[in-house]
């Protein structure tokens, strides 16, 4: 099966840029990880809303240290307006 995809990138090579071939990668790898991940025969798709909500907050906590935290303390004051 390799082999044809090898066949298949000769004839018909994908023309994007490399990042964007990347991104694409990563997005369905990541789709791929979902337990609750499911496609009908007709190619609609649902997931769990539990399940993006742990994963959101998972990624939130993951990246707090991105956020400063007088900018966090800023934009509460802001908000409270």
């Amino acid at each position: 099966m390799d082999f044809l995809y090898c066949i298949w990138d000769i004839i018909f090579p994908d023309l994007r840029p490399k990042s964007e071939i990347r991104r694409e990668r990563e997005f369905i790898e990541a789709l791929n990880q979902l337990r609750t991940l499911r496609v009908t025969d007709r190619g609609g798709m649902s997931i769990d809303p539990e399940e993006i909500r742990e994963q959101v907050l998972r990624s939130r906590e993951a990246a707090m240290h991105l956020v400063d935290p007088t900018h966090r303390k800023r934009s509460r004051t802001r908000g409270e307006d």
